[in-house]
């Protein structure tokens, strides 16, 4: 059998299964399971590759138990939901459930997030083993600050949710070692691990500029007055508050730089590059969360920059959900 035939049987069976006709299965699946977070659509080898991940584990991509999120080289993450993980774990037979066990003691990350266990076990059964699997994940390497747009801060799962959170990490970690799984991923890993790649350097030009001193060394030879700074409540929620500029910073408030969007000419055309190619990656993958969160640590000490990388990002991001109007 050749590659083609084991593709055509591949989509043969999944049409039968969902009740479609072969030719129209892939186009329902890149238009709605398989369409990107930035409105692109997979290729085919990209939906073959999930395809072949849903088949082996009986996932249903219609239902959200399976996507993907391409990388940097042209492939594709499976992505597997919480229910996904617990669909893999039921396929084997010799499953034989599972239990969670959590640390008394209980951990405050920062002043944004509820307080959570500082640890929880997964245990896994399985009815072919004497001993069952036992995963421990911790919530000091796995928590994620809420992530700073504009100089606010907007609150994410890990602040509003940080036991559910962790949890399904460690329900992932659990089944994934009790049954020796590999190339299958959590929604969390997936989007830190596309973080890690918008911080690789390619091409080798742009650890060059990432690790410039102009990125995190002011000019001190420059003659122009320094920004006036704003003191910016930082919301306990995603609602805006009104800048007050008649106190000090309290407790809870970070000070930064004008929250206008510099204009490009007050930019080093280096930096503004290295931005051009911070957005196009995050355009190209949908990742946009992973490349706010790249672009505030690469530009801490430069809040021209951040703003500036912010607000394009914003803006490839909103165009991305924009509707596209077809020809007739």
């Amino acid at each position: 059998m050749t590659h083609q035939d084991g593709a055509n049987d591949l989509v043969a069976r999944f049409a039968e299964r969902y009740g479609f006709r072969e030719d129209e299965l892939l186009n329902t699946l890149a238009q709605t399971a398989f369409r990107q977070q930035n409105g692109s659509l997979p290729t085919r080898e990209q939906m073959l590759s999930l395809l072949s991940v849903a088949d082996q584990y009986q996932l249903n991509p219609f239902i959200r138990q399976l996507w993907g999120l391409p990388d940097r080289k042209g492939g594709i993450f499976p992505v597997i939901s919480v229910d996904g993980w617990i669909k893999v774990m039921n396929s084997y037979p010799e499953s034989d459930g599972m239990e969670f066990i959590y640390s008394d003691q209980m951990v405050l990350m920062d002043d944004d997030a509820k307080p959570c266990h500082e640890w929880v076990d997964c245990v896994v059964y399985r009815k072919d083993r004497t001993h069952p699997v036992k995963v421990r994940e911790y919530l000091d390497e796995l928590y994620r600050p809420a992530p700073i747009k504009n100089g606010k801060k907007f609150p994410g799962p890990w602040q509003t949710c940080p036991k559910r959170m962790l949890r399904h990490k460690a329900q992932a970690q659990g089944i994934r070692l009790a049954y020796g799984l590999s190339g299958l991923f959590e929604p969390d890993e997936a989007e830190r691990i596309l973080e890690t790649q918008l911080g690789e350097p390619e091409p080798p030009s742009l650890q060059a500029v990432a690790d410039s001193p102009v990125l995190v060394e002011p000019d001190k030879t420059a003659t122009t007055q320094p920004q006036e700074k704003t003191a910016i409540p930082i919301p306990d929620s995603g609602e805006s508050q009104t800048p007050d500029t008649t106190e000090a910073p309290q407790a809870g408030v970070i000070e930064v730089d004008s929250v206008e969007v510099p204009e490009p000419s007050d930019i080093d055309p280096q930096i503004l590059s290295f931005i051009e190619q911070v957005v196009g990656r995050a355009r190209e993958t949908g990742a946009y969360t992973a490349a706010q969160g790249f672009a505030e640590e690469r530009f801490k000490e430069d809040a021209n920059a951040l703003n500036y990388c912010l607000y394009k990002l914003d803006q490839a991001q909103a165009a991305s959900h924009s509707p596209v109007s077809t020809a007739a």
